[in-house]
């Protein structure tokens, strides 16, 4: 170890250093030693100017660096398979009770030369001694990642990773090692034999449908070394058959896609079990089955469409709606609708109130029961009686005459977001056919489209939205819109923009806002590995924000064990991550106190099982040589530790490593000093004591 000084200050002021310790001496003791001795006095004034000079030399902040030679050990870094595909295999019993004793006998033999860290990788790469063998999918190339974090300066000698060498999350590992710099060795673990197995692979659909619908699946059968086998697709709810079919394997690697079709007669969360028979001798069925969620809604948007007389205008409505699976349109002249609009969550007037069709009971209702409503007038309606509704809109025509008004964006609106290609096509769209009129619009009116006379931009509204007493209303100033429908398609090959410029108006008017005080938030589906999580705002009773009040949730399974919960604050609201759950249905209650009212709120959720492990059990022992092959390593097999430690202690480039460091220490902080400042301090008091100068 050698050792230098370095100061804090300019090394040349060691002289004043001297010159503070001299002077201090001979002041002390030039004339001042009687009853000492000359001899005494020379000693004791030497000690005094050692003492002074190094307490002054204290001042300049002296450093003492070190070099110091390290020697690091080579590290063996162990990487276990920690998935389920292991503990499907014929043989898990030896994986689960034998295995890990091996393993850990292997490591301690290792442990004598080497400095030996366990690792286990499946959904995580992570720091583990303990073998499971349940992690619910295996990403191999997390492991590179790890590694390269962890070790890419470090004294590595080598890696084995022990796996079955199947993955199902991530690259192919061996692309994903080609910038790892250890020599890598691998243990074929698993079972390569092909057994008979019938394998449910995927089950394809929608999270959502609505009620009523009828809904698609599609299911795709594998099955090996099965040729001349017959199994059965089956799918149950609540056990009852819902679907059946013979499936006949004609090959010994068969494949098969089955699209089935069912409806969608229940509101909520529906669980659906499909699943394979088993042919005769099957060793692995847990693969057979897939449990699938999907919620059915009774939410789709009832729209009634009334018109004074036919119309073009309410066809490309009408045709624009039915393609939205979110709508249910009916349609009526005027003459032939009974009146009945309560069961309605929004109400499209072409061109009412008229002259001959005035609805004061139809707009009573409409008032009466909150219905959101859109106008589009034309030369049919009636302007006075028009301008006496709650629209937010007074139109005072200034002639018998109409004007030709192109679309303009609004670019301050914010109610609703329409995409850049019906922005780009409204400058191509024909015009509508709005009153020659003034407009008079209050403080509630949001304007969409703006008219464009020629090339005139005016502040006239051609699409607009108003509020009144919570109750949506738009309004369409114009007829003509069927030809925007046409032009899309002349343009565009398709009707995109019109239909998104109907449906972006619909959705905003017939949504209903929610005056809940407390909202939660969550998914309806979660996986088994994945933490049920949710979000809650609560809100006072002048719709304010807030998080002061305790927000409680309890989670029921369908046994009735109860799971309850408290919310944690966040700046202005809620949040809770309940961990993760056994597959299964359930259902949860939140309540909050504000003031004196008590607010609930009921919900559910399905935690649906992750068999992605299962259906793959064959081992590929093919990618582990490759990977090891790649990596300057071998391939070894479950067993041949002795093999494998050899292999190792023979490799001469697995050996210590010396490292020089540099370490840096405050003279002040070295107890040696101190103890001799204060051993000559001593010295020199005693003498002076005995001698009686003191």
């Amino acid at each position: 170890m050698n050792f230098d000084i370095t100061f804090g200050y300019p090394a040349w002021l060691i002289i004043i250093c001297l010159l503070i310790g001299g002077g201090y001496t001979a002041i002390l003791y030039y004339r001042n030693n009687e009853g000492i001795g000359r001899k005494a006095s020379v000693a004791l004034g030497i000690l005094r100017f050692v003492v002074v000079f190094f307490l002054a030399v204290m001042l300049l902040a002296p450093m003492i660096e070190r070099l110091i030679n390290i020697e690091e050990e080579p590290m063996i870094l162990f990487v276990q398979d920690n998935t389920g595909s292991i503990g499907f295999i014929p043989d898990s019993a030896y994986y689960i009770n034998d295995y890990s004793d091996e393993v850990k006998t292997f490591k301690a033999e290792l442990g004598n030369d080497y400095d030996v860290r366990t690792y286990t990788f499946g959904e995580s790469f992570n720091r583990n001694d303990i073998f499971t063998f349940d992690e619910k999918f295996t990403d191999m190339s997390a492991i590179f990642d790890g590694l390269q974090t962890l070790y890419s300066n470090r004294n590595v000698g080598a890696v084995i990773i022990a796996s079955d060498g199947i993955y199902n999350r991530g690259i192919n590992p061996v692309y994903a090692s080609a910038a790892n710099k250890f020599p890598l060795y691998t243990i074929a673990l698993g079972d390569t034999s092909a057994h008979k197995d019938v394998i449910l692979a995927d089950v394809l659909h929608n999270r959502v449908t609505y009620l009523g619908n009828k809904f698609p699946l599609r299911v795709h059968i594998e099955a090996r070394e099965c040729s001349g086998e017959r199994s059965t697709l089956t799918i149950t709810r609540d056990n009852e058959r819902l679907f059946t079919k013979a499936v006949n394997f004609t090959t010994g690697h068969y494949f098969q896609t089955v699209d089935i079709t069912l409806e969608a007669d229940q509101v909520g969360m529906q669980r659906y079990h499909v699943s394979l028979s088993p042919v005769e001798d099957e060793i692995n069925l847990a693969n057979n089955y897939k449990d699938i969620f999907i919620e059915v809604l009774d939410s789709r948007q009832k729209i009634l469409l009334l018109s004074n007389t036919p119309h073009p205008d309410v066809g490309a409505i009408k045709q624009s709606l039915e393609n939205n699976e979110n709508y249910e349109v009916k349609s009526y002249g005027i003459n032939e609708f009974d009146g009945n609009v309560e069961q309605f969550n929004l109400v499209i007037l072409h061109q009412l109130p008229s002259l001959e069709h005035t609805l004061p009971g139809l707009m009573e209702k409409l008032d009466e029961h909150n219905i959101p409503r859109l106008f589009i007038t034309g030369s049919q309606t009636n302007i006075s009686v028009f301008n006496n509704l709650p629209t937010g809109i007074n139109i005072k025509p200034r002639s018998g005459q109409f004007n030709e008004a192109l679309p303009h964006t609004n670019h301050n609106f914010a109610l609703f977001s329409i995409s850049r290609e019906a922005k780009d096509l409204f400058g191509q769209l024909p015009p509508l056919y709005p009153h020659f009129a003034s407009y008079e619009t209050d403080g509630s009116v949001r304007t969409f489209l703006y008219q464009k006379i020629g090339n005139v931009v005016t502040e006239e509204p051609l699409i607009a939205f108003s509020d009144h007493d919570d109750t949506k209303t738009g309004i369409i100033t114009g007829e003509g819109i069927w030809r925007w429908r046409l032009h899309n398609y002349l343009h565009r090959q398709n009707h995109i923009v019109f239909d998104e410029i109907i449906s972006k108006t619909i959705q905003y008017l017939s949504i209903l806002e929610d005056k809940s005080q407390l909202r939660i938030f969550s998914e309806n589906i979660f996986y088994e590995n994945e933490p049920v999580k949710f979000s809650a705002e609560v809100y006072n009773q002048s719709f304010e924000l807030i998080n002061e009040p305790e927000l409680h949730l309890t989670i029921y399974n369908k046994e009735g064990v109860d799971y309850p919960f408290v919310f944690s604050r966040t700046s202005n609201a809620y949040v809770l991550d309940a961990g993760t759950f056994p597959p299964g249905d359930y259902t949860y209650d939140a309540d909050v106190t504000v003031g004196d009212d008590r607010f609930k709120h009921h919900g559910e959720f399905s935690v649906a099982p992750l068999n992605i492990e299962k259906l793959q059990t064959i081992a590929d022992h093919q990618l582990m040589h490759t990977l090891a092959a790649e990596n300057d390593g071998k391939l070894f097999y479950s067993g041949q530790w002795s093999e494998l430690i050899d292999e190792l202690k023979q490799r001469e480039d697995i050996k210590p490593v010396l490292y020089s460091q540099k370490q840096f220490e405050d003279a002040i902080s070295l107890r040696g000093i101190f103890f001799l400042i204060l051993l000559l301090v001593t010295i020199e008091w005693f003498v002076r004591r005995r001698s009686g100068t003191y």
